[in-house]
């Protein structure tokens, strides 16, 4: 398991950033549990944070421009389920969330820890079980007729686009979380694309008053993406025609928390 240190912050937050690097340095990461020297009181719960771009540059024009986020509106909170004393806390297959799309706006819904201080100790399993309704969506008609194949992988899935275009420029597939959605193939002839979700099993370290999604995409080196448990919707569009398809994702072999 990765861990990945989110202190970053300004300056008033400077007591939040030793307070993670503190924590940071005393403990010990295994596979399933974290161990730290002495037996602390902690919650257990789940971490949810969601930002919106309150100012920001605009690169590029209309469907290829994007805004690129420079001050946000974000909303923090710790929904706690149990208190825990000891010094393992474990770490278990658990549900997760994660929407960020590239200006850095999205939302996260993290299980894990929250110590004391503040102090989170969050962490991400990649445990999927991709569930579609039907293996294929189409959209469109006599003149524009698009037809997506898909096929479900361990970590996500992989789509087929067959396109048969007279008017229409291209063809369009996006995958719609519950807060935005992230585009994954836009051609004007019949293509391939594969499409993952996190795949690395992260220990996420920060401070209820720090982690955001902005925070996340930086420290993750993402771009945009939508990641983690529960329903999506995929969309497929072609000319002025839309068809979509809700399936769901849970964790493999329907592990839970113990």
């Amino acid at each position: 398991m990765r861990t990945v240190l989110i202190s970053g912050g300004s300056f008033l937050s400077r007591k939040h950033r030793k307070a993670v690097e503190k924590t940071a340095e005393m403990i010990e990461v295994l596979e399933n549990a974290v161990i730290v020297p002495d037996s602390i009181k902690a919650e257990y719960g789940k971490f949810l944070a969601a930002s919106s771009v309150l100012l920001g540059k605009k690169f590029g024009k209309g469907q290829a421009g994007y805004v690129s986020g420079w001050m946000f509106d974000t909303s923090r909170r710790f929904i706690p389920e149990r208190e825990v004393h000891s010094s393992e806390l474990p770490i278990a297959p658990a549900e997760y969330r994660v929407e960020i799309d590239i200006a850095g706006s999205g939302r996260l819904e993290l299980p894990g820890y929250r110590l004391q201080n503040g102090v989170l100790l969050l962490y991400i399993t990649p445990s999927y079980e991709f569930m579609f309704p039907r293996d294929v969506l189409t959209a469109g008609g006599f003149d524009d007729y698009a037809q997506l194949s898909i096929t479900p992988l361990e970590g996500g899935f992989r789509g087929r686009v067959d396109l048969f275009l007279s008017r229409s420029e291209y063809a369009e597939v996006t995958l719609k979380g519950a807060a935005l959605e992230d585009q994954i193939f836009m051609e004007d002839e019949s293509g391939e694309f594969t499409y993952e979700f996190l795949k690395e099993p992260l220990l996420l370290i920060s401070h209820e008053k720090l982690l955001d999604p902005p925070k996340l995409q930086k420290a993750l080196d993402l771009i945009s993406i939508v990641s983690g448990h529960g329903k999506f919707r995929l969309c497929l569009r072609v000319g002025r025609a839309t068809e979509e398809m809700e399936f769901s994702v849970e964790l493999a072999g329907e592990e839970s928390r113990e």
